[in-house]
């Protein structure tokens, strides 16, 4: 094989090895792919909204705690209130006391108590600040408490002016109001607030219905004004996302103390997504190991079976070249009896000139031409001679074993010399050969010496198919996608349902001992191997036609000339 031939089936074997790796890992991969987009959205959405409902749910428990943190201060100042009489609670000594149980009771929940009459005068104050000079008759948390009886205030800051929040709670004794008032411990508070499980950068606070910060924020200060918070109010637990700066956040809100009071509990989008974020990320590396492994073993399969490909294509091949042997040497033996009358025509003439000869030089004295007479027998030997070598010839061109080389061939002159060869042997069987060659056809890109093999095999099938004699056409003309060239026959033709098989190795309709069955498929490997293609028509008791249509050797066809011979033409010359 030549070199550029081989580099050609080289490339050709990498091309298709690569083609079948890209259509497998596309077929495996765009599958997966859609298959792990789709999760990533639909587990992705449902990932986080599991972190927002924990997310609720904490803020929801975290609310119920701080409502109870707030009730157990009130209730404590109610028993208190309920058990010690005024007496007690208006010494000073009695008023220390209360606020050391309740303080040891709430980890120092209180910051101070005071005891205050229904004048708005304190009988009584224990704690860090001067507060029994004040009067709180006009104070709104007094008129609240005396109202309803408890009352737990905003963070105001009221007569010190420091921010604080009270829990007071109003009693009777012997006809008399009173109120018992404590201050919340607002770091205690504050500790209570911002202790949520949340973690990830999460903040908590409280506001107030006017938006004011109820307790110490990450950012700002008591009182202040806490800006991106809606105060609508409403029941359970309500999110949201906030844009602050750069970044994203949830906001998880619920109201609390009587809907007086909202908590806000605020985290960074990523941290609420870091769990999701990570799930996906390991599903991610399952998915790269599952697409690594389906890579690799894609790459080894299709190696594997190329190669498996490669080793049968060689088979083929050599089964191929197998064939042709065989159906040469068939197509030898079929030819032999032809031949054997080709030359035995010519080896007459030669015995009877030579018999000649000797006449001639026995009567060398009565004969005076017998010079140009000898002379003439020779030449006829000498003729004969030759034509014996170009049969003999053609029979050893023809079974000589070769790779085939495509070249440009005109199709006439061979059809001619084998239609000569073959039209004894057709002339034994009653069988008259005939050509149809269209003028002026291009020459075909075909092997000369396949060509003839190619014919002779065809031709000896269309004698055949007529024991009783018959016609054998051969034709060749024009057609769009090269040169059509054609063997049809008057013969028995054949059935439709075995039309399909006639091209199948060792298939044959001849009987048994009468044909190899090779013929047909050596002739449709050899046409398709120069990139033509063959396919027989048949009608039983009409005859049948084997069709080929052979390629054709572009920009150069022969044109017949005004004298009737014929002469290289180029169309492009023309136009």
């Amino acid at each position: 094989m030549k070199k550029s031939t081989f580099d050609s089936v080289m490339g050709t074997r990498k091309t298709l090895r690569w083609r079948i790796v890209v259509v497998l890992l596309t077929v495996a991969l765009l599958p997966l792919a859609l298959a792990g987009i789709g999760s990533w959205i639909v587990f992705g959405r449902l990932l986080e909204d599991k972190s927002l409902d924990q997310l609720r749910t904490i803020v929801e428990n975290h609310a119920r705690a701080i409502e109870f943190y707030l009730l157990e201060r009130e209730n404590l100042l109610s028993i208190a209130a309920e058990t010690a009489s005024t007496q007690h609670l208006g010494s000073q000594a009695g008023l220390s006391r209360l606020l050391a149980d309740l303080n040891r009771l709430t980890q120092d929940g209180f910051v101070d108590l005071g005891l205050i009459d229904a004048d708005g005068r304190h009988a009584s104050y224990v704690g860090p600040y001067d507060l029994m000079g004040p009067n709180y008759r006009d104070a709104e948390w007094f008129g609240e408490v005396m109202a309803s009886g408890v009352y737990i205030s905003d963070v105001f800051l009221g007569k010190r002016q420091v921010p604080h929040c009270i829990v007071a709670v109003r009693f009777e004794e012997a006809g008399h109001m009173w109120i018992l008032r404590g201050t919340i411990n607002s770091r205690s508070f504050d500790d209570l607030v911002q202790a949520t499980t949340i973690g990830g950068g999460a903040e908590a606070y409280i506001v107030n219905r006017e938006g004011l910060y109820q307790t110490t924020p990450a950012q700002g200060r008591l009182l202040d004004e806490a800006p991106r918070v809606e105060r609508l109010v409403f029941r359970g637990v309500r999110d949201r996302r906030v844009q602050h700066g750069i970044s994203t956040l949830i906001q998880v809100t619920t109201w609390l103390n009587n809907d007086r009071w909202l908590l806000v509990v605020q985290q960074p989008l990523a941290a609420v997504q870091a769990p999701v974020n990570r799930a996906i990320t390991a599903g991610a590396l399952v998915v790269a190991v599952a697409v690594v492994l389906l890579i690799v073993t894609t790459f080894f399969a299709t190696w594997h079976l190329t190669s498996r490909i490669e080793k049968a294509n060689a088979e083929r091949e050599e089964m191929s070249r197998a064939f042709v042997r065989s159906a040469k040497l068939a197509s030898i033996g079929e030819l032999a009896t032809g031949l054997a009358h080709e030359i035995n025509n010519p080896l007459a003439i030669i015995s009877a000139e030579e018999t000649n000869l000797s006449d001639l030089l026995a009567g060398e004295a009565s004969e005076p031409d017998w010079r140009r007479q000898a002379l003439e027998s020779i030449a006829r030997c000498k003729a004969q001679v030759q034509r014996c070598g170009s049969i003999t010839g053609k029979m050893l061109q023809f079974g000589r074993r070769q790779e085939p080389r495509p070249e440009p061939t005109d199709i006439a002159p061979r059809l001619a010399e084998i239609l000569e060869l073959m039209k004894r042997r057709a002339a034994v069987r009653n069988v008259a050969l005939r050509s149809d060659i269209e003028p002026g056809l291009p020459r075909a890109l075909v092997d000369p010496v396949e060509l003839e093999q190619v014919l002779v095999n065809l031709i000896n099938n269309a004698v055949d198919a007529m024991p009783a004699g018959g016609e054998a056409v051969t034709a060749a003309r024009r057609v769009e996608r090269g040169i059509e060239l054609s063997v049809r026959d008057s013969g028995t033709g054949i059935p439709a349902d075995i039309l399909d098989r006639i091209f199948e190795p060792f298939f044959t309709t001849k009987p048994a001992g009468k044909g190899t069955g090779l013929g047909l498929s050596v002739c449709y490997g050899i046409v398709t191997s120069w990139g033509g293609s063959i396919h027989a028509e048949s009608e039983p008791g009409k005859g049948t036609r084997i069709l080929m249509v052979l390629p054709a050797e572009a920009g150069t066809r022969r044109k017949p000339d005004t004298n009737g011979t014929e002469q290289s033409w180029n169309p492009k010359k023309e136009f």
